[in-house]
């Protein structure tokens, strides 16, 4: 199968094994280029020394793919034909970079590399580098990398050490000891696999086969140049693994397999009439009109791709086998109770039960009670592995079908929330922290050129046991459950804003201690810091609701008819 294209004839899904080959075949779609770094790379075999050479004769070019006759490698060599010809097989496509001394001491490998791994999914390096010791010049690049990384909001990245080094023990504990606070788990020493998770970035650590490692007893997963390819994709799935992870990652694979779609209906012939209504609408909301067409676009392209069948029952079924175990210990209010995985899954895959569904009692099958009554809110809890926070996840999954932003570093380089509808900001009345959620219909707030005064709802701030509608995270980190009931339109403040040069009211940039926050400053020069904005959906609907409360009608009417309407 293709990387970076759907079948014509059956979905991925149709095909895969297990989950283990579910999440594979997602992030084969996705993945779509290896770049390798290797001094010892060469094409075919190393030519065998035939004859003598007098000294000063000239020999070979000194940039030349193939090892100079008569030198011995410091390492096993990397055939690159093979490397490439089989990442080609599974839709791969894979650079290699043979560095010289000079290049590493210069700059100039640095240069390339970082350019390059902007553009691949999955970074190659061979530990010993020119033979400069300790895998000094690796570790360097890996650095190089991560913070290039960083930079652009964390970027999903496989990292692959990929060496004759004997000592591979060293080589895991080396890398794992550079990389310090970042590593969030890794495997045991001594293991032949050898792993290290940093959340967006894994390193894994490979023998090469035919190299030194393989002639000593060293534990190790040792891979020809054929078989390495198929291998990193395998690691990958595990950077995306997950029912939800495959659709966001199918869907961008389905993005890149039709971007010609794309492009042609956004060709440059419409440059003209672009340019003709930005003429008479302004800059900003024209821009955004385009922006939203695209993404409009896009969704087509998705359903086009039909990627929602990466969590349709067959992949829920596969989930299941692998995370469920044969019957689930239920925790219900009285007695005990349990429920067979068949039962269970029969029930999440349906797609009807709307939160309603009769299940058996494992411990007396002539006992069936419903599963929603027992669990009125969520049956997270039953999904996870013993120990898990059904809470915090429930609470992640909200936050996500609510907000479109709602972190500390919501857009990457220099650019920062603009105050628009939908916009949570904090501030103060007096002692008191207040949340607001900002009202202006989105057509007003461009344009704005003298001081406007901006309508806010006030959102208050309750617990998880009281009635909420909205969840974000505070400026802070911290979980915030927010609730939206405007039942008088007098409830509304308004504050004063200037617009920038571009008709917007932007935020600036603060720092605070450890982390970026975002503020606004009214004409009073009053700070609003930016918290969250709302998706247009959920914004639009809140001003719906705001509109429907300040728009009923007063009456008078017999005290009977009015009690007999809140029955």
């Amino acid at each position: 199968m293709a990387a970076g294209g759907m079948s014509s004839s059956a979905h991925p899904v149709d095909s895969a094994r297990d989950y283990a080959d579910l999440c594979m075949r997602a992030a084969q779609e996705f993945i779509h280029t290896i770049v390798v770094v290797d001094d010892r790379a060469t094409y075919g075999e190393l030519e065998a020394i035939t004859s003598l050479v007098e000294p000063g004769a000239v020999i070979a070019a000194e940039d030349s793919f193939d090892e100079p006759a008569g030198i011995a490698p410091g390492g096993a060599s990397l055939n690159v034909a093979v490397l490439t010809d089989a990442s080609a097989d599974i839709g791969l496509t894979c650079a290699v970079l043979r560095p010289r001394e000079e290049e590493q001491r210069d700059g100039t490998l640095h240069r390339r590399l970082v350019r390059a791994a902007r553009r691949a999914d999955v970074l190659v390096l061979d530990w010993q580098l020119n033979d400069e010791s300790d895998g000094q010049a690796a570790l360097r690049l890996l650095s190089d990398v991560a913070q290039e990384d960083k930079r652009g909001q964390g970027r999903l990245r496989l990292v692959c050490f990929y060496t004759s080094h004997p000592d591979l023990d060293g080589v895991f504990g080396a890398v794992e000891r550079h990389l310090g606070e970042a590593v969030l788990s890794s495997s045991g020493p001594g293991q032949a696999y050898r792993w290290i998770d940093c959340g967006c970035m894994r390193i894994v650590v490979f023998a090469k086969a035919g190299g030194i490692t393989a002639d000593i007893a060293v534990p190790a997963i040792a891979l020809e140049e054929d078989e390495l390819p198929q291998k990193l994709v395998e690691e990958f799935a595990s950077l995306t693994s997950g029912l939800v992870s495959n659709v966001a990652v199918a869907s961008l694979a389905a993005v890149r397999a039709d971007a010609h779609r794309l492009l042609t209906r956004f060709g440059s012939s419409l440059d003209e009439p672009f340019l003709s209504h930005r003429f008479y609408e302004g800059g900003p909301e024209s821009e955004e009109l385009v922006v939203r067409l695209v993404a409009d676009e896009i969704k087509s392209l998705l359903d086009s791709a039909d990627v929602r069948r990466w969590i349709e029952p067959t992949a829920i079924r596969h989930w299941a086998q692998r995370y469920l175990p044969d019957q689930i210990k239920l925790k219900p209010k009285k007695g005990e109770r349990i429920l067979s995985k068949v039962e269970l899954v029969k029930v999440l895959e349906g797609g009807a039960y709307y939160g309603s569904a009769e299940v058996t009692n494992q411990v007396n099958t002539g006992n069936k009670f419903d599963l929603g009554k027992e669990y009125k809110d969520s049956v997270t809890e039953i999904l996870i592995n013993e120990g898990g926070d059904a809470e915090r996840l429930d609470y992640e999954f909200a936050r996500l079908t609510c907000l479109a932003r709602n972190d500390s570093s919501p857009f990457p380089g220099d650019r920062s929330p603009i105050l628009t509808e939908g916009s949570i900001v904090r501030g103060r009345n007096g002692q008191q922290v207040i949340y607001l959620l900002c009202s202006m219909p989105l057509c007003d707030t461009v344009r704005v050129g003298a001081p406007r005064a901006f309508p806010f709802v006030p959102l208050k701030v309750v617990t998880s046991a009281d009635r909420y509608n909205l969840v974000a995270l505070s400026p802070e980190g911290g979980q915030l459950h927010l609730a939206f009931a405007p039942s008088n339109h007098y409830d509304i403040v308004r504050h004063t804003f200037a617009g920038d040069p571009g008709g917007v009211v932007r935020s600036r940039r603060r720092k605070v201690r450890d982390r970026e926050q975002f503020v606004f400053f009214d004409v009073d020069e009053k700070p609003w810091i930016w918290v969250a904005e709302l998706r247009f959906q959920h914004a639009h609907r809140k001003l719906n609701e705001l509109g429907a409360a300040s728009s009923r009608v007063g009456l008078d009417e017999a005290h009977i008819l009015r009690n007999a309407g809140r029955r």
